[in-house]
């Protein structure tokens, strides 16, 4: 249960920082494909880091 705390904490802030950009958008169509590119990212540096933790938690 220990391994998998850091993946559902990195899960949390990736969506909790998506939901934080999505109310904060501009409503314009460029920018919103360029904050839902940024949250995207932001959501996949999250997870890549959880998994990191998890791997380096298992050796």
């Amino acid at each position: 249960m220990k391994m998998c705390t850091g993946f559902w904490v990195g899960i949390g802030a990736g969506m909790m920082a998506g939901a934080a950009m999505g109310m904060m958008m501009p409503y314009g169509r460029q920018s919103m494909k360029t904050q839902v590119g940024k949250s995207i990212h932001k959501l996949g540096v999250a997870v890549d880091h959880a998994v990191d933790n998890i791997v380096s938690e298992m050796r």
